[in-house]
């Protein structure tokens, strides 16, 4: 069974200093949630939609989406998200997430909760969101509202990252092996050992055009996918500024040689 004591100590530890991280964190949030353009960015304050983001978590398990936090972020990522996102709530909503969130907790016994489409679980939390936002005045705000969905989310993340038997109880695989970057590395070393092998290049320039093509790499993973796990780069920009460091490097060590 899951421990929802981990669930509340997860949110008191974000609790602990809500206005630390604001804005990155919850824009990171939101990125690694797939909800593109139909997210609130709050400095331009675009509105919600909620009727599209909606539509984009359609035809998917609500255990995918934890599965996918848990895939995307690292622990750190995730409390700045949820501290990120509890600072942004109105005044008059914060002090009541702790028990927006205990509300929730009581979900997590029933495992066909987690096999729900996530689109109804969106419909459910936002519906409950309301609920507590109507009497605050907040009825008609959906950014607040999604928020909370936001909030409850994240936390479950948070809570199943190391606690093996809540993501059984979820059904969500373990972490998975990242076979697909692992593979990817094969194309810088077996550049590496050409350059080695059949050329006459010094220990310098193999290394520089070894380092240079896996810059190469990264540039495509980034470009393409957005992660490159086997080396713990777990978005876009991790991945492009790794790629760019690669290049660097591999130009001069390769002009080292040279």
């Amino acid at each position: 069974m899951p421990n929802t004591q981990s669930l509340s100590v997860g949110y008191l530890y974000a609790k602990s200093n809500p206005h630390q991280i604001s804005t990155p964190g919850v824009l990171a949030l939101q990125r690694d949630l797939g909800l593109g353009a139909a997210t609130m960015n709050s400095q331009s304050r675009t509105p919600i939609n909620l009727t599209e983001l909606r539509n984009q978590f359609s035809g998917k398990r609500f255990c995918e989406l934890i599965q996918h936090h848990l895939a995307r972020q690292n622990q750190r990522e995730r409390v700045a998200g949820l501290q990120g996102t509890i600072a942004i709530l109105p005044e008059a909503v914060r002090g009541l997430s702790e028990g927006f969130i205990d509300r929730w907790n009581g979900r997590v016994y029933n495992q066909d909760f987690w096999q729900q489409d996530t689109a109804d679980v969106f419909d459910e939390i936002i519906a409950d969101a309301r609920r507590l936002l109507g009497p605050l005045g907040f009825a008609t705000d959906d950014e607040a509202a999604f928020n909370l969905f936001n909030i409850v989310v994240l936390n479950y993340a948070y809570s199943a990252h190391d606690q093996p038997k809540m993501r059984e109880f979820m059904t969500i695989s373990g972490r998975n092996f990242p076979w697909p970057s692992m593979a990817g590395l094969l194309y810088p070393i077996s550049a590496t050992i050409y350059m080695a092998t059949a050329t006459p290049a010094g220990p310098a320039e193999i290394a520089g055009y070894g380092i240079a093509n896996l810059g190469y790499l990264l540039v495509a993973a980034g470009a393409f996918v957005g992660t490159f796990r086997i080396l713990g780069l777990r978005n876009r920009w991790k991945v492009f500024g790794a790629a760019f460091a690669a290049l660097a490097l591999g130009t001069v060590l390769s002009n080292l040689g040279g």
